[in-house]
């Protein structure tokens, strides 16, 4: 977006701010009432059957997981587990936490580990984080406080996995989930329709659907947890599309924290006595998807010339610096520096709108081609991309969609040839959940190629940390050579927020609320 623009966003955002009406529940500290907002509409709670950051930020707010991965320290520490060890690569067996309750007042127990693991990893259940739970053969209850899980395979990033957007229920969740119609005109249960009850430092008290979820204080929440005891009494997701409209409400105390804020806006909004705004690097990878196995169809992006030229055609680097500002780098692999086995030791191709040029004229498309770009996120940084490729004859036709009408589009049907994507492998250090996550078949894989499926398979399920990494390795040079897709950039995000509100930003992309309290 042009930095006039930029600018005059704000400046509407804070005309708009002597305007704009409360939201629906008044935010800040007098109310004790935490209001956080992105553009994205939820649909589900569940974390199990929406995948969203929004989702996952909700998640650990609500619901515990075996093994808390402290965000601070980066040390992994028992939360519902109190010790795990495996007895060999297939068996891992877990001691669980004793004298803890669901929200509902029901003790956890193995019995709900079993019944929730299982739950994730059958396949006709579908969770849509199927990479956390397809490894698991089943789980096993030993004790009342000991399961022993036996895996498909050897799985050496399970506790990562454990740590992170693995939420327990109690056992006999899902028995409610109401019957739909299916594609195939047979009835299905709608899994993700079932209200989450879980054990974590808050209690989801409402959920309207691509509006809001509203959550309060869990006054029983457990002594001893790693997350410590919630100090703010609610905490509110609004979905709020336009960011001018975010902003203003942040100035007249609609809202408390905004997710994500342009470098114009956040130089301005730091001048604001009532406004913190920090900055803070991601995990969360912005990318290209190219159809190169033709899933969608003939189209031109199945010639490895054209995909080349896509990435010469984008100025990677201005992108990054200044359209999404601190904290934010340039992506040479499809994985996040961060990950245990990301290597960016691969091809790279310099901004070169001669040379794109060229490779297109070589490919038989001299005057370029038309074809649509779906887009779901940040559209400033898709309306960018567009003017690249329009340099070098590509005419890009924007669709724009929220995620949950695009996710059909790029997964089920497979008609997306070019897609711009983020993806933050859901906070999971390891490569598996980022470029294990598009190219061993799944939906979201528009390579097909099975060479690269055999080599990243075989890395997720090593146990022996050299020869991940040299897989791994083997595996992003390929991708990177064949251009399969076009990594744009890192993101770094810059959070504004009520300066009454005392909460540590963190490298992670997530909004650790539990650790929040007012000043």
């Amino acid at each position: 977006m042009p930095k006039r623009l930029v600018g005059a966003a704000f400046a509407f955002g804070f005309a708009a701010s002597l305007l704009v009406a409360p939201g629906p529940v008044l935010a800040g500290k007098a109310d004790d009432t935490l209001v956080w907002t992105t553009g994205n509409e939820v649909d589900t709670a569940d974390l199990w059957y929406q995948n969203l950051r929004e989702v996952v930020i909700m998640a650990h707010l609500a619901c515990d997981t075996l093994i808390h991965h402290d965000p601070l320290s980066g040390a992994y520490k028992p939360l519902l587990a109190l010790s795990w060890s495996w007895a060999d690569d297939l068996t891992l067996d877990v001691t669980l936490r004793k004298g803890v309750t669901f929200w509902n007042g029901k003790p956890f127990g193995a019995e709900d580990v079993a019944y929730t693991l299982n739950h994730a990893a059958a396949p006709e259940n579908a969770v849509v984080t199927q990479l956390l739970a397809s490894w698991i053969k089943t789980v096993e209850v030993v004790a009342p406080d000991k399961v022993r899980i036996h895996a498909r395979h050897p799985a050496p990033a399970a506790i990562e996995y454990f740590s992170g957007i693995t939420p327990i229920y109690p056992a006999g969740h899902y028995d409610g989930a109401p019957a739909v119609p299916g594609k195939d005109g047979k009835p299905r249960r709608d899994w993700g329709a079932v209200a989450p009850v879980c054990t974590g430092p808050y209690k989801i008290t409402k959920v309207v659907p691509g509006q809001t979820v509203e959550m309060v204080k869990n006054t029983a929440y457990f002594a001893g947890s790693p997350k410590g005891q919630p100090q703010i009494g609610k905490i509110v997701y609004r979905t709020i599309p336009d960011s001018a409209t975010q902003i203003a409400e942040l100035l007249t105390g609609g809202v408390d924290w905004l997710w994500d804020v342009s470098p114009d806006n956040a130089k301005k909004l730091g001048e604001m006595p009532n406004i913190t705004v920090k900055a803070a690097p991601t995990t969360r990878m912005s990318f290209l998807s190219l159809d190169a196995a033709g899933r969608s169809g003939k189209n031109p992006m199945q010639d490895v010339r054209v995909r080349r030229a896509i990435y010469h055609a984008i100025d990677r680097a201005a992108i990054a610096r200044d359209l999404v500002g601190e904290g934010s780098a340039v992506l040479n692999s499809i994985c996040a520096p961060t990950q245990f086995g990301c290597t960016t030791d691969v091809a790279t191709y310099p901004y070169d709108p001669a040379k794109a040029k060229q490779l297109l004229a070589e490919a038989g498309y001299p005057n370029g081609f038309s074809v649509p770009l779906y887009a779901y996120r940040d559209r400033p940084y898709s309306e960018a991309v567009i003017g690249y490729l329009r340099k070098i004859g590509i005419t890009a036709e924007l669709r724009f969609l929220q995620w949950t009408a695009l996710r059909p589009i790029v997964q089920q049907q497979g008609k997306a040839e070019m897609a711009h994507l983020t993806w933050g492998s859901q906070g999971i250090l390891d490569a598996s959940a980022s470029v294990g996550n598009y190219f061993e078949g799944s939906n979201d894989d528009y390579a097909r190629d099975p060479e690269l499926e055999q080599w990243l398979k075989t890395a997720d399920a090593a146990t022996d940390p050299a020869a991940r990494k040299a897989l791994y390795a083997k595996a992003l040079k390929k991708i990177a050579d064949e251009a399969y897709f076009v990594p744009l950039f890192l993101y770094g995000r810059t959070y504004a927020f009520n300066s009454a509100l005392d909460y540590p930003v963190t490298p992670d992309e997530l909004a650790h609320f539990y650790l929040a309290k007012w000043k």
